[in-house]
């Protein structure tokens, strides 16, 4: 009796566990890529397109997922957006997914993050092309970039291998991408947020939790949680509270505990 009554204690913590995705229903969002949760209003959960698409950033409702709004970004282009992050007090858009690692035009739009429920345009206050401090011009591989996160002040990269499953952490300062270190994760890296305790770091297995020691560049010198995740081809990650959540590029969202991370 009492082995039955754990079997199904158990079965119900699979079942919970196993959360049923919820599904972006806008069809102008095509294939999702970076992810963010408004800090300025409650409610709204920015994302974009990969390429393909012009300079638009969706507004969803962070409950339903339903449009709120679609806002344009002025002076922008949109050549191949990746990820979304906050810096400074501008949401920052990352255009600088480069398959062919050949771009010399990696961009990041620094904008006022606009009121998606009154504006349907937002304006690009700075603009930063920036380069990668050891890339050269025949190295060609390794220089595609997926994920932007910021972290104890600091704006950060992780870029996407194509000739391993390491990924190298750059820090922006200035115009250049200066290389903190090689790292051997084990995945192909497409995504990546902070909440500033914790950075999430999003691989297409896997959403790795890292807890940084804060006394160096380096993100990875502290503890490192993992959890294996089955989301299909995930794109993008993002905080919220006490969650974290994925999408994948058919928009289907995936929310995650971090409780339930740390405990492994």
């Amino acid at each position: 009796m009492i082995l039955r009554v754990l079997i199904l204690l158990l079965s119900i913590a699979v079942l919970v566990m196993a959360q049923k995705p919820q599904q972006i229903t806008c069809k102008k969002i095509s294939e999702a890529s970076g992810l963010l949760f408004s800090q300025k209003y409650p409610n709204v959960l920015w994302t974009h397109n990969d390429s393909g698409d012009k300079p638009y950033l969706y507004a969803l409702d962070r409950h339903d997922l339903t449009l709120i709004s679609r806002v344009k970004i002025k002076k922008a282009t949109h050549r191949d957006w990746e990820d979304l992050s906050y810096f400074e007090g501008s949401l920052v858009i990352g255009d600088f997914g480069n398959n062919r690692s050949k771009r010399d035009d990696l961009t990041l739009y620094f904008i006022d993050e606009p009121n998606p429920y009154k504006k349907k345009k937002a304006k690009v206050t700075k603009v930063v092309q920036f380069s990668y401090s050891d890339q050269t011009q025949d190295d060609r591989r390794n220089y595609d970039c997926e994920a932007m996160f910021s972290y104890n002040k600091r704006l950060y990269l992780l870029t996407k291998h194509r000739d391993d499953r390491n990924t190298t952490l750059y820090k922006l300062e200035g115009n250049v991408a200066q290389k903190i270190l090689d790292y051997p994760i084990d995945g192909k890296v497409t995504g990546a947020d902070s909440n500033g305790r914790y950075i999430a770091v999003l691989t297409y297995d896997m959403l790795y939790l890292l807890e940084p020691t804060k006394t160096s560049d380096n993100i990875f010198d502290g503890k490192i949680y993992k959890k294996h995740i089955n989301a299909g081809q995930v794109e993008g990650v993002a905080f919220s509270k006490q969650k974290i959540s994925v999408v994948n590029e058919a928009g289907e969202l995936f929310t995650y505990r971090i409780e339930d991370i740390l405990k492994g």
